[in-house]
């Protein structure tokens, strides 16, 4: 009897086991690649959302074998702006919401895109919005003004990432100072892409794709471009022996939620979820590889309703609701997986991400 308790036991932790897990978090595993998948706006209300269209069918964020919840201040605001929060994560410092790069007081500050330069490692940046914009700026730039377009174009330029893709074109060679920020990344070795489709044929590095004069079409008109752009950006700096850092953005889930636009937020987030699944993938075929999956805040305050105020009756169908059109203070959720996934657990700082990253990628 007893035996037969035991057996039926067993089954049913099988039967909860999560069926999308690839292969159990290795902890003696060095980390010789970092994924930073950043879906701007996405809390845990979008997440939810697409679990419910998708019907509750299992997506590439039930694969991540450790979480965490993730609080995301500023130095000098309880609800962040994009442009801290990337610099928090970038170099492990809060700072001043619209800063970029730099302490409140103005001191630049290195993030893990210079760093990992000078350790030999590969780098890549990849968003559907513009290179410029906040968060991508938080991996190169050093600036005050998130809204300085130009001159953060022009610390793109001078930055020797081997992978950029995204919008912004207008900020490198349509200037009003005359300046061809694209051509001189040419004469420094630089292939550019003017489409994707050039982009995902680019076969050297390093390489520039810029595909609109600001931000990229929104989901699905963009396409499958962000998967692609995931899948053949890894590859590219999977050639570096020594490893590389690399962030891709989902970038328009939060101006879906700024409008309070639900459609479009599912769309963006079902874009999102596919590059992580691809994301995952990888780490999956290449040993050494962590990814993890975060936002930088959450945008509209989103909350998921039951369309009757009885919640005990039958389904009655459900309503998204926005509390705002700008960003909550609410945490986010990190999702870990693959080499080292294990130090990502708990209630972290987003501070702590760079700190983790540091020190798993680069040594202390």
């Amino acid at each position: 009897m007893k035996r037969s308790f035991l057996l039926l036991f067993c089954a049913v932790l099988l039967c909860n086991a999560p069926v999308e897990a690839q292969r159990k978090a290795p902890k003696s595993e060095k980390v010789r690649n970092v994924i930073l998948m950043i879906g701007d706006g996405m809390g845990l209300g979008q997440t939810a959302a697409l679990m419910i269209e998708n019907n509750y069918e299992p997506l590439a964020f039930d694969r991540a074998q450790y979480t965490a919840v993730c609080k995301t201040y500023s130095a000098n605001n309880r609800i962040t702006d994009s442009g801290a929060s990337a610099t928090a994560m970038a170099t492990g410092c809060k700072t001043a919401n619209s800063h970029v790069g730099v302490l409140p007081d103005g001191t630049a500050v290195a993030n893990l895109t210079e760093l990992a330069q000078a350790k030999g490692l590969a780098t890549g940046i990849v968003v559907t919005s513009h290179l410029a914009d906040a968060t991508p700026s938080g991996f190169v730039a050093h600036v005050s003004d998130r809204h300085e377009s130009d001159r953060i174009a022009e610390m793109f330029a001078a930055s020797k990432v081997d992978v950029l893709a995204g919008g912004g074109r207008q900020f490198f060679n349509e200037r009003e100072d005359g300046r061809d920020l694209l051509q001189e990344m040419q004469n420094k070795g630089y292939l550019y892409a003017p489409t994707p489709e050039d982009f995902f044929a680019a076969d050297r590095l390093p390489v520039i794709g810029l595909f609109a004069p600001k931000y990229m079409e929104r989901a699905p008109r963009r396409g499958d471009y962000l998967v692609k752009a995931t899948e053949h950006t890894l590859d590219l700096l999977a050639r570096n022996k020594k490893g590389f850092f690399a962030m891709i953005e989902g970038s328009q889930i939060d101006g879906a939620c700024h409008g309070n636009d639900s459609q479009e937020m599912i769309a963006e987030m079902h874009d999102f979820e596919q590059a992580v699944g691809r994301a995952f993938d990888f780490a999956d075929a290449h040993r050494g590889t962590l990814v993890l999956v975060v936002a930088d805040h959450e945008t509209g305050g989103l909350t998921i309703l039951s369309n009757n105020r009885d919640f005990t009756a039958s389904e009655s169908g459900i309503e998204y609701h926005y509390s705002t059109t700008s960003h909550s203070g609410t945490p986010v959720v990190l999702y870990a997986y693959g080499a080292g996934a294990y130090n990502f657990s708990g209630v972290m700082e987003n501070t702590d991400i760079f700190k983790m990253i540091k020190a798993l990628l680069l040594g202390k």
